[in-house]
């Protein structure tokens, strides 16, 4: 009976478009792999403008775990459960987000005062959405790099 369900809403999280093009795990057509290569792509373009990046990989603590079951519950269900409870993670992020199923990497331009500035600001609204949706980032996997 899941995977009757879950065909169905695949099939209309396709049609309305509901999960954002940040989110490459758990998605039809996407992996590790498109993961990477859009993320990447963004960055890359920036440094070959001579640009300062600043990445922020981020990882969700047992995020299956954590995960409140009174809002995410289904074994078959629970990946694209999970895709849509994170899919609002997005909302105002003025850099650019990635994520592939409980790992989130933000990458900004930080070579001005203001795009320092907008990867604060975002760092603090996914620290709020986490907190607002009872989730918590493992500290001990969260890394800044500047490339």
């Amino acid at each position: 009976m899941e995977w009757l369900v879950l065909g169905v809403i695949s099939k209309h999280l396709e049609e309305k478009k509901a999960i954002r093009s940040s989110q490459h795990g758990f998605t039809k057509g996407k992996s590790c792999l498109t993961n990477l290569i859009a993320f990447y792509d963004g960055m890359t373009g920036w440094m070959d403008e001579g640009r300062v990046v600043d990445v922020v990989s981020l990882d969700f603590s047992d995020a299956f775990d954590t995960v409140s079951h009174s809002i995410l519950i289904g074994l078959v269900l629970g990946p694209a459960l999970f895709n849509i409870f994170v899919s609002d993670m997005d909302s105002g992020i003025e850099c650019i987000l990635s994520k592939f199923n409980d790992n989130t990497k933000l990458c900004g331009a930080v070579n001005t005062l203001e795009g320092r500035d907008a990867i604060q600001r975002d760092l603090g609204r996914l620290e709020r959405w986490a907190c607002a949706n009872l989730m918590k980032f493992n500290q001990a996997k969260c890394k800044v790099a500047m490339v």
